[in-house]
């Protein structure tokens, strides 16, 4: 059996087929010749739309106001229920100004949960603005600041030493050249018992204030921690400085007021239980 042939073509003829198809097609219909993407579009609709409300709404406004709202609250809950109206761009040129409203009113409808505020003079404290004199703030101070101004602060515990080997008596005097240098020698430093964190002078004008405020003419002395004075000498040994104690024991401070003499005082500073 024979087999079929089929007819050559050459590729010149393809390609002026090809040719003579494109033509045809671009002047049939030139929009399919070629496809072009121009930016794509967004298709989400407006975030929120004019509506008029038809009824009073709590948290949203009083009826006949035109309010903004987002679409999805209108199209299923207010425009089934006619709670509102959607609202054209004829509709809102024509609408009185005074029912147009930029945004929702919050608290439209809602109980009045708190007061409104006082003005400023009603709630302020009551106490006088006017500075006492020098005099009068020295002779406050100096009736109910008391003597001592107690702390108390947290001791920090040191290792004691360990003894040094013991010598005969004797033979340490015979050594020394007598008694007196002995008792001389064997004179200990006073011991000091560093605290955890310090008494500092602001510490003590917070204490005094809070003596102070307990009267009402005690509440307008006017204190600084500049305006107390530690007496003792610095002493890092001792754990003294210009403006903080920072060991347990009893020291003099001085409470200055302009214009007069100073106050002495006493600060104590007592050891207090870790768990206290």
């Amino acid at each position: 059996m024979a087999s079929l042939a089929k007819p050559a073509i050459s590729s010149q003829c393809l390609g002026y087929l090809r040719r003579l198809a494109g033509i045809h097609s671009a002047r049939l219909s030139p929009s399919f010749h070629q496809q072009v993407r121009g930016k794509k579009k967004n298709a989400k609709g407006p975030h929120v739309v004019n509506v008029r409300l038809l009824e009073d709404i709590q948290g949203y406004g009083r009826k006949g106001s035109i309010i903004p709202i987002a679409p999805g609250r209108m199209r299923n809950i207010y425009y089934p229920q006619r709670k509102a109206e959607y609202v054209t761009e004829a509709q809102m040129r024509t609408t009185n100004q005074k029912d147009l409203l930029a945004e929702r009113d919050f608290s439209f409808g809602l109980p009045q949960t708190q007061p409104d505020p006082q003005p400023m003079e009603e709630i302020a404290i009551g106490v006088p603005t006017k500075l006492l004199t020098p005099k009068r703030t020295s002779e406050i101070i100096e009736a109910q600041v008391p003597s001592d101004i107690i702390f108390y602060r947290v001791p920090i515990a040191t290792p004691e030493p360990e003894p040094a080997p013991s010598e005969p008596v004797g033979n340490s005097i015979n050594a020394i050249g007598g008694e007196a240098p002995l008792r001389k020698a064997l004179e200990l430093e006073p011991s000091v018992t560093r605290i955890f964190g310090s008494v500092s002078t602001a510490d003590i004008v917070e204490s005094i204030k809070a003596v102070l405020w307990a009267s009402e003419e005690g509440a307008r002395v006017v204190l600084a921690p500049e305006d107390i004075n530690i007496n003792e000498k610095e002493s890092e040994d001792l754990g003294i400085e210009a403006d903080r104690l920072k060991a347990l024991g009893e020291y003099t401070i001085e409470i200055r007021v302009k214009g007069v003499d100073p106050l002495p005082r006493r600060v104590v500073i007592r050891a207090q239980e870790a768990d206290r």
